[in-house]
């Protein structure tokens, strides 16, 4: 179960995430964000889904090696 706690507003994520909250708005126009609740006008994110979204992005210098290439 969510508590209130668990919840971070757009303000909060982009704080948490260290990024723009224009940024947020643009992961969930192009579908490529972190899962999130919208109640209403209001925009919601679960810090676990936040956390599990980060964990997914964790990249290794194997990784990078293979972009650049």
């Amino acid at each position: 179960m969510t508590t209130q706690s668990d919840l971070l507003t757009a303000k909060e994520c982009a704080e948490y995430r260290r990024c723009h909250v224009r940024t947020l708005e643009n992961e969930r126009e192009r579908g490529n964000g972190c899962p999130y609740i919208r109640i209403g006008r209001r925009i919601y994110y679960r810090r676990g889904d936040v956390d599990a979204f980060l964990a997914d992005h964790i990249c290794n210098s194997h990784d990078a090696d293979k972009a650049a290439a």
